[in-house]
């Protein structure tokens, strides 16, 4: 397949909504009743009752708009390949920059949304554990579902609705 940008924005998009939000919202719920309160992470009450970590919301929100920052980069790239393809291999690394690069930024304390001091050294496990969660079943999904079950999007570039 050689996915064009569009395809490539397109296909992201609907990973993180229909996989990485749902896992990402169990997951919340999950660290932040487990977790004690009054540490550094911050909470919503969803429902009344239900208590719900965002971090973790923002985490996937800042590694979907880096993505979308990084998709043209990885077309120019894909560009000096003999086959012009990006091969799954390059995707499963770069995903895996793509996170390490997020963290870093959040440890530089770049995003005035998310202080530095939110996430320490013992949270790591946990947002690395979020991550995995999340990117094992998109990228199992990317290789298996949307390439069995959905025939014409391989050969659209990745684009959905291309005739």
């Amino acid at each position: 397949m050689l996915p064009t940008l569009l395809g490539r924005l397109q296909t992201r998009l609907l990973l993180i909504l229909f996989i990485g939000f749902p896992v990402t919202a169990v997951y919340s719920t999950w660290l932040a009743n487990r977790a004690p309160v009054g540490g550094r992470t911050q909470w919503i009450k969803v429902f009344g009752q239900i208590m719900y970590d965002i971090r973790p919301v923002q985490i996937l929100c800042l590694l979907l708009l880096l993505g979308v920052l990084l998709d043209p980069i990885y077309i120019g790239l894909q560009r000096f390949r003999w086959d012009r393809d990006w091969p799954f291999a390059f995707q499963f690394f770069a995903s895996i920059g793509e996170f390490a690069l997020v963290v870093a930024l959040i440890r530089l304390d770049v995003f005035p949304f998310m202080p530095a001091r939110w996430i320490g050294p013992d949270d790591y496990p946990y947002f690395i554990l979020h991550f995995a969660l999340v990117f094992i079943p998109s990228f199992i999904a990317l290789l298996g579902f949307i390439q069995i079950f959905m025939v014409r999007w391989r050969y659209n570039g990745g684009e959905w609705g291309r005739s």
